[in-house]
């Protein structure tokens, strides 16, 4: 009789201790960024200050543990970059970029980055400047993928361009 009540019930406690844990849902931010700044990561010509003028739209997904803390972000964004030199006004080269990176909760630093961040041609010439592939840290560690500006002539044809040469 004690094993009659005793199995059942062992049973019971089993499938409650086993059941799926529900997460917090993510929650997801969107919005747009319009900032015209000095790029910091971009600086290849010698004597000549590389700014970007970078509209984009973006969507943040923060994922909780079931506890409710953050857990990991991740990020997409999407838009354009312009890029030109307070030296050369009216000289830009504009293209269009796509990412994802996430978020390292201790530095705040995009790890895991994937896509294409940069992306310029110069008319005539092709593309100049594109970044692509996969960063573990971006931008400082680009582990595969293409980076035109290791090409000295991809290099100086960017530089030359917005130098006004």
């Amino acid at each position: 009789m004690k094993r009659a009540v005793v199995l059942p019930l062992a049973l019971v406690l089993m499938l409650l201790l086993a059941a799926p844990a529900f997460a917090v849902p993510p929650v997801v931010y969107t919005g747009t960024f319009d900032e015209d700044y000095m790029a910091s990561y971009l600086q290849p010509c010698p004597g000549i200050e590389v700014w970007t003028h970078e509209v984009l739209t973006f969507r943040q997904t923060v994922y909780f543990d079931n506890e409710g803390n953050v857990e990991s972000v991740k990020l997409h964004f999407i838009g354009t970059d312009t890029f030109h030199t307070p030296a050369n006004p009216g000289v830009e080269l504009t293209g269009k970029f796509s990412a994802t990176a996430e978020v390292d909760l201790e530095t705040g630093e995009y790890i895991n980055a994937r896509g294409l961040p940069v992306h310029i041609n110069i008319p005539g010439y092709g593309g100049v400047l594109m970044w692509a592939g996969f960063w573990s840290r971006y931008p400082d560690s680009h582990d595969a993928g293409l980076d035109t500006l290791q090409n000295p002539e991809d290099r100086e044809a960017f530089c030359s361009f917005l130098s006004g040469q």
